[in-house]
């Protein structure tokens, strides 16, 4: 986490890979910001793009053409997939810090998918036949290159969330809410950030004590010098307006990337918009207001996708209920207190996945929790689980019975996950607002950062959730979350296998 002592989180001890969990750079792992790493960061990524294009306009196009020599079937693919890659490269489409919102990205890459078609399109007309083809190819391009960049994202999160590939940064404040910056950036490696140092009164808090720091924002450029951070982040109010504007210069000036961070929790990035006012710039929220009839819209999904997918789904739900039947005789379904919208309670169902005869002791449990910053538990090696259970929990098939709870409307299809009654009464009282919706199957927690075992992490993307829901946030987490669960399998295989090997 930082170039000085790093034996120390928030005064506690920790080992090698709690601190790579908690965002540390792993032993020999480029950061993001060095010149290996970024460079290794495009070479991966240009071949991804590479890939897509070479197989949407050379390979397929090749395939749909009927003409009879090499050059001429070929030729037009060539040129369009050369031509989409400049299109991306002169897009900004290899530069590290583009793409914030995937819908900028989405954006990009349609802009040069529409260049190489141009290019396809004239060298065809140079050859004398135009047909129908390109059509095809250009669509082929634009979905491959947006699910090959989708999975490119995915590993480069979990080989940030194994410390590598982070960004080091200076964060410029070291008030209260620079702290709980801290705290996000600290739980949540897969962000890409690891604090390298704080500018401002560090000594005063024990938190910055394993950190190198500089009181004023005169030092930021030899405090960037000695941590090798690349960039500043700026916490406004930890500061004063002329402190503010003074570390943005003194960062500027030494070539170092700032970013602000304006502290507004509960508030979407669609939400905000910059407007101008007499050259300044201000910012405007647009007001969230769902309307009655999106819930409507909501309750109508839930019920109609949760029918098809018990229809569909009943032979693989029976497969699995004879398969735990027939490794120890036990229930096949589990029903569980949980706490569902204005924290009532309800049984929550799912397909047995722990055995019902061990016996774990407590301090066992407690010493397998992953999640030690909260109140809940989780453990990736958790003694009660039967064989048969690993296998429906790393393909999320023993949560399969929750479609009934979506049917009888004690549950959706997304929202934040169930908590145990236990565990809500540890909850504060604005991670309580997380009530204020039903819970889901799957949620913004599922599909961003369900290998991450931090409480923190839960707790905030469960409030971004319930701060900015629309129909279209849950749109998008239902199409996120069937990659998410084969990804899910693929790590416990992955996992499973180098407990073998072990």
């Amino acid at each position: 986490m930082a170039d000085g002592p790093v034996g120390l989180v928030d005064g506690r001890a920790m080992d090698r890979p709690t601190l790579v969990a908690l965002g540390a750079p792993a032993d020999n792992a480029p950061p993001f910001d060095s010149p290996t790493g970024s460079r290794q960061l495009r070479v991966r990524l240009l071949a991804v793009d590479a890939a897509a294009v070479a197989i949407a306009w050379v390979l397929l196009g090749y395939e749909l053409d009927g003409r009879n020599t090499m050059a001429s079937a070929v030729g037009p693919g060539v040129l369009a997939a050369l031509v989409t890659l400049v299109a991306l490269q002169g897009l900004g489409g290899y530069r590290t810090r583009t793409y914030s919102r995937r819908a900028d990205e989405l954006g990009r890459l349609f802009t040069a998918t529409v260049f190489g078609s141009a290019a396809y399109l004239f060298m065809e007309w140079q050859m004398g036949v135009i047909g129908h083809d390109v059509l095809v190819c250009a669509g082929s391009a634009f979905v491959l290159l947006a699910t090959g960049r989708w999975q490119f994202r995915r590993w480069l999160r979990a080989r940030r969330a194994e410390g590598q590939y982070l960004r080091r940064v200076l964060l410029v404040g070291s008030n209260r809410d620079a702290a709980r910056l801290h705290t996000m950036l600290r739980c949540e490696p897969e962000l890409g950030y690891a604090v390298a140092g704080v500018v401002g009164d560090h000594h005063m808090d024990p938190m910055w004590s394993d950190l190198p720091g500089h009181p004023s924002v005169a030092g930021i450029p030899g405090l960037a010098a000695k941590t090798g951070a690349s960039g500043v982040l700026i916490v406004p109010y930890a500061l004063s307006s002329d402190l503010a504007q003074g570390a943005i210069a003194v960062a500027s000036h030494a070539n170092l990337h700032v970013e602000i961070w304006p502290g507004i929790c509960g508030v979407g990035s669609p939400q905000i918009r910059p407007v101008p006012v007499s050259g300044e710039t201000f910012f405007y929220v647009d007001p969230k207001r769902p309307r009655p009839w999106q819930f409507a819209v909501k309750r109508i999904l839930d019920v109609t996708i949760a029918g098809l997918l018990l229809l569909f789904l009943s032979p693989l739900i029976a497969a699995a209920a004879l398969a735990i039947k027939m490794e120890d005789g036990g229930p096949v379904v589990y029903a569980g207190k949980r706490i569902g919208r204005h924290g009532e309670p309800f049984d929550s169902y799912k397909l047995r996945s722990m055995s019902v005869t061990t016996s774990t002791t407590q301090a066992l449990l407690r010493s397998l929790n992953e999640r030690t910053d909260g109140p809940q538990f989780k453990a990736s090696n958790d003694p009660r689980v039967t064989k048969v259970g690993k296998i429906l929990r790393a393909l999320s098939v023993d949560e399969l019975p929750q479609l009934w709870n979506v049917l009888r409307g004690t549950m959706s299809l997304v929202g934040p996950r169930p908590a145990l009654p236990s565990e809500v009464a540890q909850f504060d009282a604005d991670f309580q607002r997380r009530h204020s919706v039903k819970p889901g199957m799957t949620g913004l927690w599922q599909v961003e950062a369900r290998h991450n075992p931090s409480f923190n992490a839960y707790r905030r993307l469960d409030l971004r959730y319930v701060d900015n829901w629309s129909l279209r946030l849950d749109l998008a987490i239902l199409l996120a979350t069937v990659p998410s669960v084969f990804s899910q399998a693929l790590h416990s295989l992955s996992r499973a296998r180098r407990r073998a090997r072990s």
